[in-house]
């Protein structure tokens, strides 16, 4: 089903989560939003999922992550690195994926868009050592993923396949969109594309070279950071 538009003539999404009024909003719905002229189908993936979570207290909100990836592909770091560095320690955060995102993604967003969606916080996985790389995560502490995003493995799965066990699961919980399914965990590679591999947010254990992903079959999987994979669009609404 299509839900009505981001600002639709009776009442916008974001004040339906406002008055937390989900009636006929379900999972897998979907707004089709035009970024860079490529329409991209933004599903509903969860509702409330993170409600009253975090160490800043996430009011009501739905999470939206594309039906299909974008068209574009993107190397998670231009070297073969899944480690932090001096100036922060979580791998994401000073990923080549996560600055693409912001720097790039987020200018094909329409303004209407972009005045409704908000960050998202997130207890992130945590490698840096100053006496070289680490083949694991060490620890973990809150972030902001900003105001785009892509699902950790967890949020995927509902399980660390390839990350560190704890750190890189965090406070994370399978989105109910991909829950006993693998419907929308397989994305074409652009609306309606070919089958294609994409991004998570975690680092692979056991190696300091590789980030995790999802198969275009569906599967989880782990690759070198410096390969070029597909990203899907990731969004927040909240009241």
């Amino acid at each position: 089903e299509i839900l009505i538009g981001l600002v639709g003539s009776e009442m916008c999404i974001r004040d339906r989560i406002k008055a937390a009024n989900y009636e006929g909003i379900y999972v897998g719905d979907y707004i089709p939003v035009t970024m860079n002229k490529e329409v991209v189908n933004m599903q509903v993936a969860g509702i409330d999922t993170y409600y009253n979570t975090t160490d800043q207290p996430v009011g009501h909100h739905i999470d939206f992550i594309s039906k299909d990836c974008f068209t574009e592909t993107i190397q998670w770091n231009t070297t073969n690195n899944n480690n932090g560095n001096s100036e922060s320690p979580y791998p994401y955060m000073v990923s080549n994926l996560k600055k693409w995102l912001d720097e790039t993604l987020y200018g094909y967003l329409p303004d209407k868009v972009k005045n409704q969606i908000a960050h998202k916080r997130m207890l992130l996985e945590q490698r840096y050592s100053s006496a070289g790389a680490l083949t694991d995560s060490t620890g973990w502490g809150w972030q902001d993923l900003g105001a785009l995003w892509v699902p950790l493995e967890y949020e995927v799965f509902g399980a660390i396949v390839w990350g560190t066990p704890g750190w890189s699961e965090g406070q994370a919980v399978q989105y109910p969109i991909f829950a006993n399914t693998y419907l929308s965990r397989i994305k074409g590679a652009g609306n309606g594309g070919s089958r294609c591999d994409w991004w998570l947010a975690s680092v692979r254990s056991g190696f300091s070279t590789g980030a995790c992903f999802v198969n275009g079959d569906g599967y989880a999987g782990s690759w070198y950071a410096s390969n070029s994979f597909h990203v899907p669009v990731c969004f927040r609404i909240t009241a």
